[in-house]
């Protein structure tokens, strides 16, 4: 450990340098990776779910998704992020994205859309009803089972605006291969949920 620099006025005083000398050695006996607990990278395993209680993130759906150790990690490195922006589309992406699950497209506020060809009829927006501008849909781009469903609607009700309510969540683009990987035994559904 490098030496200690005393003060011009602390240094003429020898009881000072030796406090000094003493605070070296001791210092120099202590292991600081035990101390650095806020880089994650260097955390034991074992310490996550404490790091993640401290970040409020165990009672959250978010933890019970993060599935490998290295996506706990990164929501633990996000956390603070992700509360500070709490209630924001960045935030919904952002978590979405950092369990795994890839990028997403949001579509708000599905009521009074203009009739000029810039939307299909396809069942995804509303006619009709003013009181849908507070309904959103979320497309992914990766199938996911029921559970990861329930738990992403209930991580989503937590992260998004409070004045919002998810209506589906949307995969209907990305195909389920007929390969014997899905089986159909409930564990998926046919690309909305």
């Amino acid at each position: 450990m490098a030496d200690q620099q005393l003060p011009p006025a602390l240094a003429g005083d020898e009881r000072f340098a030796l406090l000094c000398e003493l605070l070296d050695e001791t210092l120099a006996e202590l292991d600081l990776n035990v101390m650095l607990v806020y880089l994650i990278d260097l955390v034991k395993t074992s310490l996550l779910p404490t790091l993640a209680d401290q970040f409020s993130l165990l009672d959250e759906a978010a933890w019970m998704l993060a599935e490998s150790e290295e996506v706990k990690r990164n929501l633990i490195k996000s956390a603070a992020e992700l509360h500070r922006f709490k209630g924001t589309p960045w935030a919904m992406r952002e978590v979405i994205r950092l369990l795994g699950f890839g990028e997403v497209v949001l579509l708000e506020g599905l009521n009074n859309q203009v009739h000029n060809g810039s939307i299909t009829r396809d069942g995804s927006h509303v006619h009709g009803a003013p009181s849908a501008w507070a309904l959103y849909r979320v497309y992914l781009q990766r199938v996911i089972t029921n559970d990861q469903a329930a738990l992403l609607r209930r991580l989503l009700l937590s992260v998004a605006p409070t004045r919002c309510r998810l209506v589906s969540l949307d995969y209907q683009s990305v195909a389920i291969r007929h390969n014997g990987i899905a089986r159909r035994d409930g564990q998926y559904n046919h690309g909305s949920s």
